[in-house]
């Protein structure tokens, strides 16, 4: 079951975040994403693969589902704090219904940050 959602860039920078479950503690989505970052990062450097999967204990699990906006050399992480066994077709197709949807504020952040959440929430809303 899919406890929160957020995409962000490479460089750190937090398009989207939603926390759908109130048992889950607070996430700060300018850390999260920064953290997502430099984990892709590191694992882009030492294993030339993209990062897919962290595991916390048992119970919890992020996933992370990456595409690339070719052209502009960026890469945006669509993030999912999961407990128990991940949908990883579920997490695939609301990545590329959310990359579909948001491809011009994604390429620039700046342009419609309130259009991003009203899709993403849309998106979600039909889980």
């Amino acid at each position: 079951m899919i406890k929160a959602v957020l995409v962000c860039d490479s460089q750190g920078y937090p398009f989207y975040s939603n926390k759908m479950d109130p048992s889950i503690g607070d996430i700060e989505p300018a850390i999260f994403s920064g953290l997502i970052s430099a984990i892709g990062a590191i694992g882009k450097q030492l294993f030339k693969e993209d990062i897919a999967r962290i595991s916390y204990g048992e119970k919890y699990e992020i996933g992370i589902i990456t595409k690339e906006l070719y052209g502009d050399k960026k890469v945006i992480y669509f993030v999912f704090l999961i407990e128990g066994e991940p949908d990883l077709s579920l997490m695939k197709k609301l990545s590329t219904n959310i990359f579909i949807e948001t491809k011009h504020v994604l390429k620039d952040p700046l342009s419609a940050q309130l259009d991003i959440k009203e899709k993403i929430d849309k998106i979600l809303a039909n889980l």
